[in-house]
């Protein structure tokens, strides 16, 4: 019957079921034995997180409740305009204000408004601390002159008062306060001199004076420095770590956050943020109404001079004819032309502001700054300002997006597609109109033809005072008109109130970087992960022999009859040096396994073997022989490791005869049998070390050897040579009866050992069990037998 083999062919025997959990339990023995390095990890990686967080300066998280107002208004032309743009009215509402609110320029109105152009900090022995607020010492700068930007100035507080004041850079970049301009570039810096407060510290490449923020005068003694940063560059910092999001989809409030090292500056810059907000919002509105009243004032002036003109010439008319009252059918024929006169006006006024959009559309240069006056478009422009609103809210969304997320931006590509079709369908609509308007205004030429005809047939002096009138009444009503609209832009003005309002002034969420939880959570499950990995590298690239697990997942029906724990005796012959031991112990129960397969055998051969040197092969069958020995077996060690005998070093015996002289019949066999300090204990020992060992063991001498032997010993122990070097060992295990193969945990070789085990399969070798050698097996003491009998 031929042995099975696995895939790297090995023979494997027979399978063994498992219940499933041998993986697990495994594993969990490892665990357990390599105990100490969760001892030594664990606090080692929660250590390092808490020197971590000592050491890491914490970054805090600031935020503020606002509310935006939004016109919720709906109409058919915004739906036609916005449909397939993937956003609601409300939140692409929003996806603007988020842009406006997080846009460059108004972090930097914010900001300006700070004192935020110069950083303070204290020195620490492993970090350092940013100060603000009750900083111990004020830096006054010249803003007229440059400053270095970047570069870090040292000011080291000593007792007494003195401070010395240092700066060493290679370069760095100059910028003037007052204007924000930058000046240039410094060279190399080394500059370092001994300072009073209040003194001016001049260099081309700095001015400002050192000032003590106590009332006392004096500042703390220690370590500080500080840092010149323009306002554009803070603006960008904040900038980058400001974020906007709605209470809910749709919500008008919202929440803006802001990260950074310094509470105290996060809260002031988030108020002061907040009321540029509202102020933004209350000078756009301020504005509008500003560039309204200068236009309504622009043609008060022009219509009030027209208007005193025309009353001066038809007074002096009234003089020079002597004229008073025009009769009732010119005073209908005046009244009805004035109305026609002015809705004509009115329409003109409507075909100018039709054109003037139609042109700017044309010509891509609409702004909201020419869709100033809604009060003086007439009612056929109100569906015309509807799409207008419309188009120039898409303009500025597509422009406030290329500004945050660039030019190729998906959604900015497909927004300017749908602003040119809300552009091409405004332009339409505006055609549309102005045809409407022209139509309009053609049947008022006709019914002013007619009046025109009417009026011909009044007495001369009439029709030119019913001109003079007409002319009179249409700018009275103009200037009327004029007057009621400044009137009322300038309520608007007065009543005007920011569309946004503070609900929770700014606060400090806490700290978001490090969290202490979550480090602390990885920091324990790094301390326990790295040992693990550890364990499981050790077994992946383990190729030794370790436990009878191992034998058994290479060899399944390979028997394993005794395992030999580690001896900590210092002797080859602990058996007779500790007989109370719990290695002894593990010979003992070795022994009584060996009887059963000795059983009705009368001088039984045992072979001792190995797969290399240093498998604990003649320490193994040393004790195995003394121990059958003490149990009343009469017992032969034979010493047949020809190559490095060891049985006359251990026995105590020197230059004396050996195997190899009877081998070559220099010497009988009761000459080289010595008798030991055991009862029924015999050794034969390998003697002189000859040049053909393989020859000698394969002679007929070593055949007749063995009767003999089994004539004259009940047990004959064989120390063979290790078959995985030489095959000396294999003929001998031909002969014996039972062979024992050592295994030494952590010594024996995987690979060797299961080429060495495939080759005994092969030759069919009788008997073959493993015997596990220096085994460490926590939790199983054999102690008690001793102590307990």
């Amino acid at each position: 019957m031929s042995q099975p083999y696995n895939q790297q062919g090995i023979p494997t025997g027979k399978t063994i079921q498992g219940d499933g959990f041998s993986d697990i339990r495994k594993m969990f023995r490892h665990v357990v034995a390599n105990w100490y390095l969760f001892v030594i990890f664990v606090p080692l990686a929660l250590g390092g997180v808490w020197v971590y967080h000592r050491y890491t300066v914490p970054v805090y998280k600031a935020s503020i409740t606002m509310i935006f107002k939004v016109d919720q208004e709906r109409s058919l032309s915004q739906q036609v305009l916005t449909e397939g743009f993937g956003l609601s009215p409300e939140l692409r509402n929003f996806e603007n204000q988020s842009f406006i609110i997080r846009s460059h320029a108004m972090v930097l109105r914010a900001v300006n408004r700070l004192d935020f152009g110069v950083a303070y900090y204290s020195k620490g022995r492993f970090k350092d601390t940013e100060l603000y607020g009750r900083t111990p010492f004020v830096v006054e700068f010249d803003s007229l002159h440059p400053q270095l930007l970047n570069t870090d100035f040292e000011l080291s507080v000593l007792p007494g008062g003195k401070t010395e004041l240092s700066v060493k850079t290679e370069g760095g970049r100059l910028h003037v306060f007052h204007g924000a301009q930058d000046a240039g570039y410094s060279g190399p810096i080394d500059f370092s001199a001994e300072a009073r407060l209040g003194q001016r510290i001049e260099h081309p490449c700095f001015s400002f004076v050192i000032k003590a923020a106590e009332s006392n005068g004096g500042i703390a003694s220690g370590n500080y420095y500080f840092r010149f940063k323009s306002h554009s560059e803070i603006a960008s910092e904040l900038r980058s770590s400001l974020s906007v999001s709605p209470y809910r989809e749709g919500s008008s409030i919202i929440f803006i956050s802001a990260t950074g090292v310094q509470p105290q500056k996060l809260i002031r810059f988030l108020n002061t943020f907040s009321e540029e907000l509202i102020e933004n919002n209350l000078e756009r509105k301020n504005d509008m109404a500003n560039r309204s009243l200068t236009f309504i004032q622009r043609q008060l002036e022009q219509v009030a001079e027209t208007l005193k003109i025309t009353q001066q010439k038809l007074m002096d008319f009234r003089r020079n004819n002597r004229y008073m009252m025009p009769s009732d059918v010119s005073s209908k024929l005046s009244d009805e032309f004035f109305g026609m006169e002015k809705q004509k006006r009115s329409l003109e006024l409507s075909l100018a502001y039709f054109d003037e959009i139609r042109r700017r559309l044309v010509s891509g240069n609409l702004e909201e700054s020419d869709f100033l006056l809604p009060a003086f478009s007439t009612e056929p422009a109100a569906l015309i300002q509807q799409f207008v609103r419309e188009h120039l809210t898409l303009l500025n969304e597509a422009r406030v997006i290329a500004q945050q997320a660039g030019e190729n931006n998906p959604y900015l590509v497909e927004l300017n597609q749908k602003i040119e079709l809300s552009g091409q369908s405004l332009i339409l609509s505006i055609d549309q109109q102005m045809e409407s308007i022209r139509m309009q205004m053609r049947e008022l030429k006709q019914t002013e033809a007619q009046l025109n005809a009417e009026i011909g047939n009044l007495p001369e002096l009439e029709r030119d005072y019913l001109a003079m009138e007409r002319t009179h009444k249409l700018n009275d009503a103009i200037y009327t008109f004029l007057l009621q609209k400044s009137s009322e832009t300038q309520i608007a003005k007065a009543s005007n109130t920011p569309d946004n309002e503070v609900l929770d002034p700014a606060y400090i969420n806490g700290v978001v970087s490090p969290n202490k939880k979550s480090n602390y959570t990885r920091g324990l499950l790094l301390g326990f992960a790295i040992p693990v990995l550890i364990i499981g590298l050790r077994e992946l690239f383990n190729t030794r022999i370790r436990s009878r697990d191992d034998v058994r997942s290479m060899f399944r029906e390979l028997p394993i009859i005794g395992e030999i724990l580690r001896s900590k005796e210092g002797s080859d012959n602990v058996v007779l040096k500790a007989a109370t031991s719990e290695v002894t112990e593990s010979f003992r129960s070795l022994r009584a396994r060996l009887k059963y397969m000795m059983a009705g055998k009368d001088g039984c051969i045992i072979t001792v073997s190995s797969t290399n040197t240093g498998d604990g092969k003649t320490f193994c069958a040393v004790n195995l022989a003394s121990v059958l020995a003490i149990s009343g077996k009469k017992t032969v060690l034979v010493g047949f490791d020809l190559r490095k005998p060891r049985l006359s070093e251990i026995f105590g015996l020197k230059n004396i005869s050996g195997l190899s002289s009877y081998l070559i019949a220099q010497s009988e066999l009761d000459e080289i049998t010595f008798e030991t300090d055991v009862k029924n204990l015999y050794i034969i020992p390998g003697g002189h070390i000859p040049p053909n060992p393989s020859e000698l063991i394969s002679s007929p001498s070593t055949q007749t050897l063995f009767e003999t032997l089994r004539t004259k010993y009940d047990v004959i122990i064989v120390d063979t040579p290790p078959v995985g070097l030489v095959s000396d060992g294999r003929l001998l295990m031909e002969m014996a009866d039972c062979n024992l193969y050592i295994v030494r945990a952590g010594v024996t070789d995987k690979e060797h050992f299961a080429v060495t085990m495939s080759n005994l399969f092969d030759d069919k070798i009788k008997g073959l069990a493993v015997v596990m050698n220096d085994v460490q097996i926590a939790g199983r003491n054999y102690g008690y037998y001793s102590s307990g009998y």
